[in-house]
């Protein structure tokens, strides 16, 4: 009777552990997600018309385009990859249209933000549309295929929903 007593004891301990790490993870996880949703739930959505909003000739902007500048935001639009792994990258361009490839001429540099992904992380070459989250900084910057009115320090991309 002792021994089943002593096993029953062990089987309830392996129990409250098990529980008890069990809970751990989930309030962690939840956690974590809440602290994603509420970092990524302030990010300013951006459109093409905002950034069209910017002279390049002048540097002159709207205020709304001025309060984005530093700030963690999100943008629509298409990837044209700058170096030649067609499979992952670390910078890109990002174009509001597919049809707003790097050709002669290029978009106007205000239809153009130069992405380098942060800390040099690569992420997969996508033709479709995405999402880019990341820090917006109204900084003109010359390339091989012309000139961006804007550099994103890319957080992340996702697909275009």
């Amino acid at each position: 009777m002792d021994f089943k007593l002593k096993q029953l004891s062990h089987f309830k301990y392996g129990l409250l552990l098990v529980v008890l790490f069990s809970a751990t993870f989930i309030v962690g996880y939840l956690g974590f997600e809440s602290y994603q949703a509420r970092q990524w739930g302030s990010a300013s959505e951006v459109n093409w018309r905002d950034l069209g909003e910017l002279d390049y000739v002048s540097g002159e902007s709207s205020t709304r385009l001025k309060s984005l500048d530093g700030k963690q935001v999100k943008v629509p639009g298409f990837m044209v990859p700058l170096e030649d792994n067609l499979r992952k990258v670390t910078q890109f361009l990002l174009v509001p249209t597919p049809q707003a490839c790097i050709h002669v001429p290029p978009p106007p540099p205000n239809q153009m933000i130069l992405v380098e992904m942060l800390d040099g992380h690569e992420v997969d070459v996508n033709f479709g549309p995405i999402w880019i989250y990341g820090e917006l900084k109204i900084f003109s910057i010359n390339h091989q295929y012309g000139e961006s009115s804007f550099v994103l320090k890319g957080i992340r991309i996702e697909p275009y929903q």
